[in-house]
């Protein structure tokens, strides 16, 4: 009896073999970007995280068509963080004009300690593959990427600069290739499929 169990058990483990690696492809599912949604919500959660408070901060903030959700945003979580938000209707000079044509700002900011958060924005592609046993998808999404300078007033010192990325999301963008089949995939499914035939055909 236990030889028969033996004979049988070594018969089965090809086809659990298959069977097992096609639930782990599976499994595996999509191949992710390891970026985090461009939500206007985390975007600003996000940048806030990385403003040094202390002096008093004026926002120059050119972000497409977030600017408007990431200015009142990141306003919103900087004074609930205390900070001391200042408005200013100066045109704050872009680096190189400041290097090459020695502009400088005016009034109080001419001799008042600050910090001036210049966030700037690029538009980029990224692809995001997503795998099964039976199919792979491959999807152009667009990428935000974020440039955060934070300068010290009155000198135009360049304190701290960083970068975020963030991507759309599958369901908000729909740019995606169609779906193409491996031609070894369907081959494997095959095999495994008459692993497990033979397997309780020659068991009964």
């Amino acid at each position: 009896m236990m030889a028969r169990i033996e004979r049988t058990a070594s018969r089965a483990l090809p086809g659990i073999c298959c069977l097992l690696y096609l639930l782990l492809v599976t499994a595996i599912g999509a191949t992710a970007t390891g970026l985090d949604p461009a939500e206007p919500e985390l975007i600003s959660q996000k940048i806030v995280d990385l403003i040094e408070l202390g002096d008093p901060v004026y926002l120059d903030i050119q972000a497409g068509d977030l600017t408007s959700k990431l200015d009142f945003r990141i306003r919103q979580l900087l004074i609930a963080k205390g900070a001391d938000l200042r408005e200013s209707e100066l045109d704050f000079p872009e680096d190189t004009q400041a290097d090459t044509l020695g502009v400088q700002p005016v009034s109080s900011l001419a001799s008042t300690p600050a910090r001036l958060i210049r966030i700037r924005m690029e538009l980029d592609w990224t692809t995001q593959e997503k795998r099964s046993f039976f199919s792979f998808r491959s999807e152009r999404l667009p990428l935000y990427v974020f440039n955060i300078k934070q300068i010290s007033l009155p000198k135009w010192k360049l304190a701290k600069i960083d970068n975020l990325s963030f991507v759309d999301q599958p369901a908000k963008f729909e740019a995606s290739r169609p779906v193409t089949l491996k031609w070894f995939e369907p081959l494997l499914a095959a095999t495994a499929l008459a692993s497990v035939i033979y397997i309780l055909w020659t068991t009964k």
